[in-house]
């Protein structure tokens, strides 16, 4: 047989570099989305991509390390906690590497939620401006450096997510998230029960050559504990802290208990769901009722049927349960008069009275993000409305913009929850039930003072604009357009490698 000439045949190499210097079309990111995304078995956790393994070792310390009583050897002018050096890390593995969705502007993943954090942010700067003066005076200006440098680690750590995980890693993701609060929820009742936090004992071990790790606040005791209740915080500070992580986690695993296909799927999700609720409440806060309440009511306006069909059960073995694992914690909850007169509910009431003043000086734009110290009681009052102190630092029109943020994760799931894919509209629905759970959490107490807690919620708004947009989401990374358009190219045009 004569050979074959390839003369005006380009070589594939040469093909793949025109396609990559042609402008891209809305038509052709589409496609993209669409027809090349990555395939199943390049998902968390089976995946050689680095940042989505960096964002899970973030989430585990955050799981089982007490970060805000964590200080490395190192003192910066922001603050030495484990956590700021842990985002630096990040932003240098993220530079270093390169995010797989950094053209997140170009996709079709909503840019609500986004947008609602940058004005959230330009009117917490503004507030600072404006009141320059004055927060220089009276000596408040390096602890607003402090707080805007953890808004800064939220911020960092949300983009993070939004711009390292593909829509195919998120369900992978969230199986490792209810793992992490799994585990941690059996290290809650150990501590309930015996007194020994786990978390703080092993990061003090593990970490002395290099952290000074602050001693535990648990009391068992609740002669020695405030308002006559325990004290069991887990990885935080505070049992309400403790209590939003595992909230915030507990619609992923209540979403697969509705949509299992099979018994085992169905019995691990509700074994870890429970185990969540039932340490949530072995803090004796009230938040470990009320927030998991409105969740369920969320899941009930899109799901009514799974809903009911699974309360009565569901509420049966729940209260069987905590009474066995948390023995009291019911009682302690449930006791009206405890409520009424435990020191933080008499607290509540005083709240906006006492802050008045303040707030009508300062109406509009606040006294300035990051101007309350909730260490210096002595000085400001603290408020256990996270709502009250937004208003109080940033105006009434900060306090929108901070809802609005909230809200804005919800907002962009709607579509996507009733959409047909079941993955799409499951996954959506769980990570806008979390941000639904911390709009709640943030009415019952100062979630901003305590980091785990906002931290969770800009990882679960992430999640939640990933999954509102589904495959189509995703942008292919140029190096992987190459080599899928070359691969393409050598099936149209086998000729093109043969010799001439």
């Amino acid at each position: 047989m004569g050979a074959v000439s390839t003369g005006d045949v380009p070589s594939t190499a040469t093909l793949a570099r025109r396609s990559l210097r042609r402008p891209s079309t809305r038509r052709s990111v589409a496609t993209e989305s669409v027809g090349d995304r990555a395939p199943a078995q390049d998902a968390f956790p089976y995946t050689r991509r680095p940042l989505p393994w960096v964002l899970a070792l973030f989430m585990a310390m955050l799981f089982f390390v007490p970060v805000d009583s964590t200080e490395l050897k190192i003192h910066l002018p922001v603050g030495s906690q484990i956590d700021r050096f842990a985002i630096v890390g990040m932003v240098l593995a993220w530079v270093w590497f390169g995010g797989d969705q950094r053209a997140f502007l170009r996709t079709r993943r909503s840019k609500l939620y986004v947008s609602a954090v940058l004005a959230f942010l330009a009117l917490a700067v503004a507030s600072l401006l404006l009141g320059a003066d004055r927060i220089i005076n009276v000596g408040e200006f390096g602890l607003a450096g402090k707080r805007f440098a953890l808004l800064g680690s939220f911020l960092v750590l949300s983009w993070f997510t939004l711009t390292a995980l593909r829509f195919e890693d998120v369900r992978g993701f969230v199986t490792y998230l209810i793992g992490l609060s799994t585990v941690m929820a059996i290290g809650v009742l150990v501590e309930r029960h015996t007194g020994n936090n786990v978390f703080y004992n092993w990061s003090a071990a593990l970490l002395k050559p290099i952290a000074t790790v602050a001693p535990s606040p648990t009391s068992i005791h609740p002669v020695y504990g405030s308002d006559g209740r325990v004290m069991v915080v887990g990885p935080t500070l505070h049992g309400l802290a403790v209590s939003t992580m595992l909230i915030v986690t507990m619609p992923f695993a209540l979403v697969r208990v509705f949509d299992a296909t099979s018994r085992r799927t169905r019995w691990l999700n509700a074994l870890a769901c429970t185990l969540m609720l039932v340490a949530a409440a072995s803090t004796d806060r009230k938040t470990a009722l009320l927030v998991p309440v409105a969740v369920v009511i969320y899941l009930a306006f899109y799901r009514p049927r799974q809903v009911l069909r699974l309360l009565p059960v569901g509420l049966v073995v729940l209260v069987g349960v905590v009474h066995l694992a948390s023995p009291g914690a019911l009682g302690t909850i449930f006791t009206p008069t405890a409520g009424l007169s435990s020191s933080s509910t008499a607290h509540r009431v005083g709240d906006f009275t006492d802050v008045a003043p303040d707030v009508l000086a300062h109406p509009v734009i606040g006294r300035g993000y990051g101007t309350i110290n909730s260490e210096l009681s002595n000085q400001f009052r603290i408020n256990d409305d996270q709502y009250l102190d937004a208003i109080w630092e940033v105006g009434v029109i900060g306090l929108v913009a901070y809802l609005f943020m909230i809200l804005a994760p919800v907002i962009a799931a709607r579509r996507a929850i009733r959409a047909r894919d079941p993955a799409v509209a499951s996954l959506a629905l769980a990570a806008s039930a979390g941000c639904v759970a911390y709009l709640v959490v943030n009415a019952l107490f100062d979630a901003m003072s305590f980091p785990q807690a906002p931290y969770m919620f800009f990882v679960v708004a992430a999640l939640a604009t990933i999954s509102a947009a589904g495959p189509a989401g995703n942008v292919q990374p140029a190096r992987e357009r190459a080599v899928a358009y070359e691969s393409r190219l050598r099936r149209a045009h086998p000729l093109a490698q043969a010799p001439s």
